[in-house]
């Protein structure tokens, strides 16, 4: 199954582009780098070796001290790891698409957008966004049926959203995952924020799971909550798990320390909320030592939080996006 991401990966982002909006279209010409700062940049400004994914980093993965809370272990294992709730190898890849796409964004750059509001899909969601371009991507062959990226800029942020569908989706077929990434980037790259939202049809009944990330450099503050409406049984063909740390968690670092509070679970019956308070370059315990990083500011997500019809309405319908 992650081969089977991985290598879908690869193949979109050489796959053949088409692009529309603005009333342009680009054909052949040479691609310079994006104008939009690396999403993959930013977080690990702002995220400590010892989670870092090992799609992105130089590390080898978890090759850390026998003394890592067992929660800690989980919220690894399932957010930071290769698979399909691995939020960081999905912005590397998208970064990469952005780099392929530099031609059309750079002409796209100074006109105007357009405010669309992306359905909510979790309690408390609310992320306006503005757009302006949109980028075909032609990857039929790869049992996509129809895969996009939008984005545009404007007071000083550029916005992005990559939304790929599954062909077989409402036959239940995972891989590759129906999902989208939407972002707001600062042109300096400062700071951003990002929603990695995924949905898939179960015995016909939809399920997401939803990982918000805030990352900023200026101040060397990561944070990260995320829940899905499914739990661990509940997987779709070929088996894979799309559930993430499901009962919902939220984590926050300053470089030092890793504070994170929630059900450290995706099992049926969620545990009872546990906290951990980490040294960041050990994540041995290090209780009493995290301060303000307990004040989160990324959605305080819980299973019972997240909308799989939303998700399909904004993954899948994209009327939000129609006059774009």
């Amino acid at each position: 199954m992650k081969l089977q991401n991985r290598r879908f990966e690869v193949m979109a982002l050489v796959g053949a582009l088409v692009i529309s909006g603005c009333g342009k279209s680009e054909e052949g010409g040479t691609t310079s780098s994006s104008p939009i700062p690396s999403m993959v940049t930013i977080a690990k400004a702002t995220l400590p070796s010892a989670l870092e994914s090992s799609a992105v980093g130089k590390m080898p993965f978890f090759k850390m001290a026998t003394t890592v809370d067992s929660n800690l272990e989980e919220l690894k294992n399932r957010l930071f790891s290769l698979g399909p709730t691995d939020f960081m190898y999905r912005l590397k890849m998208v970064d990469e698409r952005l780099d392929s796409l530099a031609d059309a964004i750079t002409k796209c750059e100074g006109t105007a957008t357009q405010t669309v509001n992306p359905p909510a899909v979790a309690t408390g969601f609310s992320f306006p966004m503005e757009f302006a371009c949109v980028q075909t991507v032609d990857a039929a062959s790869l049992g996509v049926s129809d895969f996009k990226v939008y984005f545009g800029k404007s007071g000083g942020y550029w916005y992005v959203a990559e939304l790929q569908t599954n062909a077989g989706f409402e036959s239940s077929d995972g891989e590759p995952p129906t999902m989208g990434v939407l972002s707001k980037i600062n042109e300096t790259g400062a700071d951003m924020e990002v929603f990695q939202i995924s949905v898939e049809q179960v015995s016909g009944t939809y399920h997401s799971s939803v990982t918000h990330i805030k990352a900023d450099q200026t101040n060397g503050v990561f944070e990260l909550s995320s829940a899905s409406s499914a739990n661990q049984t509940q997987t779709i063909s070929p088996g894979a798990n799309f559930t993430g740390v499901g009962c919902g968690v939220s984590m926050k670092t300053n470089g030092t320390n890793v504070y994170a509070s929630g059900s450290f679970s995706q099992m049926t019956s969620c545990p009872a909320t546990a906290t951990v308070c980490a040294d960041a370059a050990t994540l041995s315990d290090s209780l009493g030592a995290c301060g303000s990083l307990t004040s989160i500011s990324t959605l305080g997500l819980e299973r019972a939080d997240v909308s799989g019809n939303q998700a399909k309405s904004l993954v899948v319908d994209r009327t939000w996006v129609s006059g774009i």
